[in-house]
């Protein structure tokens, strides 16, 4: 048999499924392929849990939030705090005895029951009036033949902190000058002396100084005085008595128990309060007009930023400054209701008592300190936020008090969630406002505000350009990097086109591409990440929009405490910020003129949360069900029980406008794309009809469509079906199929075709076209992928997707190994110009590469000895989207349909493996294996030699990703053009020695090359 025969033929047994390959009836009816395909359908979206227009419908009707949710999760309950037990206050503790006092002169060394955080900062100068000494981590610091430093009275110490330690100066002289190595620095002060912190502005007569340096911030230190009994606290003059006034006389929160203790909490330019309940805003004690209302209030839960700007106020929340062009005035308060409490972000903590009082900084037109008082003894240590926190009676003097960064004060998973923003190889971030950005927590660096600053990883440097001027030089070594932007500013991200105003950007390495990590935004609360969902139309009503914040909240609850718990979820981040999971998109949701309905829903329903058998729900919900909701294991993999079909006339209702729709497509259309995949594969339609397995609603997702053809009968899904549809159709300009909740017309075979003709196996017009190109290679070619021992074996087990062929080297007519229809230097060319594609268009890419991941055979390689699977991230779809579209208006947040989630169709192949011979060189896998340039020695059977090829991913992601790539060069007119541009440049910058060219076949790349070097 000549070679390119035997090539030609075996290349087809390959392509074709066995059922194709039977013999074509002489004559046979067919659809005309001018004819059209109609299917009618209702509902857009799933179809289980909440339909979104069936909820606007009730709540237009007149039903509570309550109510519409009773109906959509059966057998569920509300709970609040997330389900969490309410905390417990702790108990009032009990007013330690004074000691006695110490001998005049003596530095204090004794540690009593008290400690108060003063502030946090770069540099700090003390002066004490007496006498004093100086320690590092409660060591002596010998100096100029002394055991320990002393400083002169009244002589000002200025303490900074760098990367080589503490440096401590006085009188000209740095007592630490390359450095004092500890975690903390003390100034004690002797009994009836005081000391002045310059951060403050003011003095402290009792006690001692303690500088803790921050974790991660090398050069950040917390300012603390501690070593304090309670009486010696009170008693410190710096701390001035604040007389109560009279109690107000509006209904408003005034403290209703004013008492005698302040304490400064710390020092700031700005801060962000936030009073859970009621709660009047004032400036130097009198109430403030804003659009008509005097005393200003704002909403429960509703952040309030304050910022000083030249020397006034400006007071913002909910969008609005209710200060306009600021507010006059040394002082500004904040009053909060009875049994409330109110968190201050500056501090990472919250208050129960008193109120907040915000005093100018004489001298500074931009600073103010943040102060609680109004308090009574008891109530200052009662307090159940723990605003001054006792130390372990046997907790040593010379043993550092630790004081962390700043939190919300709990550890539930709700506080600090983790939101995937992009996977990316460059971001641009531009903040407007005061920030820094680190590297793995540490370091300090800035840039003028509104400037963009670009962030690239390349061989583990993280390189920050702003202004043209690479912040890093020649690299920034370090895992991760982070931009931390101040309260009340935003950060823009440029992979997402938004903004966002809370949390941080942190930018992790993703694994898998050198160089590609991911953008995320964490140190986000459950409630101000919902603030940015973006799920239902705003101008829609409180209610439906309570049930959907409530309906969110639960899904992101369940979603991302599940994860946490899973040993096989290994990402950096708790939820994708789109319909993976739900569209999060910050700012253009949050800041939008006509957000107030939304945001007062989230905080109407803030912390609420539906239970089933004391556990969240996975609240499932899509923008409509067509009149019928459908159970969950219909859908997805598993029955919940309260997630059931039942029959929802509320969504079949005007005004939804998608309780009926349908959608045209041409017969010839249809043939073409169930022709480009092989399981749907049946040449030219002949019929397509289901044959069983219908969902209670209607829908087909598991049911089962027959399409008979020239070629062949075969049998698949419903959801298979409108994902072939859906994504050819997208990839056309046709509309999709909205969901499957859907009949088809198909017209009757009226014409009569005969044997099909040769056809010119290039042309890709043909739907009956399987037979490979037929160009030549030489029989003594190198791509060795092992002894072929079945007609799937290329297919199944050689590297590099589907596009490797059998061949036969030795020329006796039988297949013996697989090869790329390439030589290995044209291979990497092409390869790295689909993954420069890939790149370019990552949203096809991305939708392309989903929808073959849902292709592959769950059994297909050897996930149990692999990498870690990209593709399950898709496949797990189905059992964790709550939606597969996010705007119920008629697009997606985004601009264009998600790919549509289904469960696949198995394949019948179930013998995996990555073999690809034996390696006989350190360059075999690189110069021989096939699927691009990265791949890898990889040991088999754990004896410690490498035996095998494999690539850095599973083989089946490995199959999903390369049918994904060599789609991307023929997705549109301008990619195909960009394809040609890009492969000749990889062609000309890739080595020229690669493989083995002088037996390899017809090389593509040397055309260009030649042309290049002539």
């Amino acid at each position: 048999m000549a070679l390119s025969a035997a090539l030609a033929v075996t290349a087809a047994l390959l392509a074709v499924p066995a059922a194709a390959q039977d013999s074509t009836p002489s004559s046979v009816s067919v659809v005309d392929p001018a004819a059209s395909v109609t299917f009618t359908g209702s509902g857009w979206g799933h179809g289980v849990g909440m339909g979104q227009w069936g909820a606007r419908a009730r709540s237009d009707a007149g039903h509570s939030a309550e109510e519409i949710l009773a109906f959509y999760y059966q057998g569920t309950r509300l709970v609040e705090n997330y389900g969490h037990a309410e905390p417990t206050p702790d108990p009032t503790p009990t007013t330690p005895t004074a000691p006695a006092s110490l001998p005049a002169g003596t530095p204090t060394t004794r540690a009593d029951d008290a400690r108060v955080r003063l502030a946090t900062a770069q540099t700090t100068t003390l002066t004490p009036d007496g006498m004093n000494r100086i320690s590092i981590d409660n060591q002596n610091i010998p100096v100029g033949g002394q055991d320990a430093a002393r400083a002169p009275a009244g002589t000002p110490i200025t303490f900074t902190r760098d990367a080589t330690g503490w440096h401590i100066t006085y009188g000209g002289t740095d007592i630490c000058p390359e450095g004092c190595a500890g975690q903390t620095a003390q100034l004690h002060f002797a009994t009836d002396t005081a000391v002045a912190v310059s951060t403050t502005g003011r003095s402290y007569s009792h006690g001692r100084i303690n500088l803790i340096a921050v974790d991660g911030e090398p050069d950040r230190f917390h300012i603390t005085l501690d070593s304090l009994t309670v009486e010696k606290f009170l008693d410190d003059p710096a701390v001035e008595p604040v007389v109560a006034g009279p109690a107000p006389t509006d209904p408003g929160p005034a403290p209703t128990d004013p008492g005698d203790v302040a304490v400064v909490l710390a020092a700031a330019g700005a801060t962000t309060l936030t009073p859970e309940g009621l709660n009047r805003v004032s400036i130097d004690d009198a109430d403030i007009s804003y659009r008509g209302q005097s005393p200003v209030r704002a909403p429960h839960g509703t952040p309030i930023t304050v910022a000083r700007v030249e020397g006034r106020w400006r007071i913002a929340f909910a969008g609005n400054d209710v200060c306009g062009n600021g507010c006059a005035g040394d002082t500004a308060q904040i009053h909060f209701g009875t049994d409330t409490a109110v968190a201050v972000s500056t501090t990472g903590r919250s208050y129960s008592h008193g109120r907040i009082n915000l005093i100018a900084v004489p001298g500074d037109p931009g600073r103010f300190l943040i102060v609680l008082d109004s308090l009574t003894i008891a109530k200052f240590f009662g307090d159940p936020h723990s605003a001054l926190s006792a130390l372990p009676a046997d907790d040593p003097a010379t043993t550092p008090v630790e004081v962390t960064q700043p939190t919300t004060g709990t550890t539930n998973p709700e506080d600090t969630i983790r939101i995937h923003l992009s996977t990316t190889s460059s971001t641009t971030l531009t903040p407007p406002g005061i920030h820094r950005i680190t590297v793995d927590g540490q370091g300090d660096i800035q840039v003028g505000a509104g400037t963009p600053v670009t962030i690239t990883n390349h061989a583990g440097h993280w390189h920050i350009v702003a202004n043209g001027v690479d912040r890093c030089g020649t690299g920034c070594v370090g895992r991760t990097a982070q931009l931390h932007f101040a309260t009340g500013t935003s950060v823009s991200v440029s992979n997402t086109g938004r903004s966002y105003s809370h949390g941080r950007i942190n930018l992790v390495p993703a694994g898998g591409e050198p160089g590609q990590f991911y953008v995320i935004l964490d140190s986000l609360s459950m409630e101000n990440y919902l603030r940015g969902i973006a799920e239902t139309p705003m101008n829609w009503g409180l209610a439906v929009h309570e049930a959907q914040a409530i309906a969110a909240r639960s899904y992101a609850t369940a979603t991302l405490r599940e994860r946490r718990a899973s040993s096989s979820w290994n990402r950096p981040f708790d939820l994708y910020s789109n319909v993976w999971d739900q569209a999060f998109v910050g700012d253009t949701r949050e800041r939008h003129p006509d957000a107030a309905t939304w945001l007062r829903a989230v905080e109407n329903t803030a912390g609420q949360v539906l239970y089933h058998n004391g556990a969240a729900i996975r609240a499932f919900y899509s923008a409509s069900n067509g009149g019928y909701t459908e159970r969950s294991g219909y859908v997805f993999a598993t029955d919940l029980p309260y997630l059931m079909a039942l029959p929802d006339p509320f969504d079949a209702q005007s005004p939804n406008p998608y309780r009926s729709w349908t959608r045209t497509y041409s017969v010839a259309d249809l043939n073409q794309w169930l022709n480009d995949h092989a399981d749907t594969a049946v040449g030219r339609l002949i019929s397509m009809e289901v044959v069983g397995g219908v969902g209670q609603s209607g829908r087909l997702d598991k049911a089962q469509i027959e399409i008979t053809g020239t070629t062949r009968t075969v049998t698949v899904s419903g959801s298979r079906l409108q994902s072939r549809i859906n994504t050819a159709a997208r990839e056309s300009g046709n509309d999709a199929l909205l969901s499957t909740r859907f009949t088809f017309d198909v017209p009757p075979a009226t014409v009569a075709v005969g044997s099909p003709p040769p056809t010119d196996p290039t042309d890709p017009d043909d739907p009956d076209d399987t037979t490979p190109p037929t160009e030549v290679v030489p029989a003594d070619q190198t791509f060795y992928s092992g002894v072929i021992d079945g007609p799937d074996f290329c297919l199944n087990h050689s590297l590099g997707g589907p596009v490797t062929h059998a061949f036969d080297s030795d020329g006796d007519g039988v297949a013996d190994l697989c090869s790329l229809p390439r030589t290995r230097r044209e291979a990497v060319a092409h390869q790295r110009t689909l993954e420069e594609l890939a790149l370019v268009k990552q949203d096809i890419f991305i939708a392309r590469f989903a929808e073959e991941c849902r292709s592959v055979a769950d059994s297909f390689g050897e996930p149990e000895r692999e990498a870690v699977d990209e593709c399950q991230q898709y496949r797990d779809l189905p059992t964790s989207t709550p939606a597969e579209v996010t705007s119920p208006s008629g697009s997606t947040d985004e601009g264009q349909e998600p790919a549509t989630v289904r469960e696949p169709d198995q394949y019948a192949e179930d013998d995996p493996a990555f073999y690809s011979g034996t390696i006989n060189s350190p360059d075999f896998c690189l110069n021989h294996s096939l699927g691009g340039a990265i791949t890898f020695a990889f040991d088999s059977d754990g004896d410690g030699v490498a035996d095998i090829c494999a690539l850095p991913r599973t083989r089946r992601a490995a199959v999903a990703r390369q049918r994904a790539l060599d789609h991307m060069s023929e997705a549109s007119e301008e990619l195909e053009m960009l394809y040609e541009a890009l492969f000749l440049l990889n062609c000309l910058n890739g080595p020229s020695t690669l493989g083995e060219p002088e037996q390899e076949a017809v090389d593509a790349c040397q055309p260009h090359i030649a042309s290049a070097m002539a």
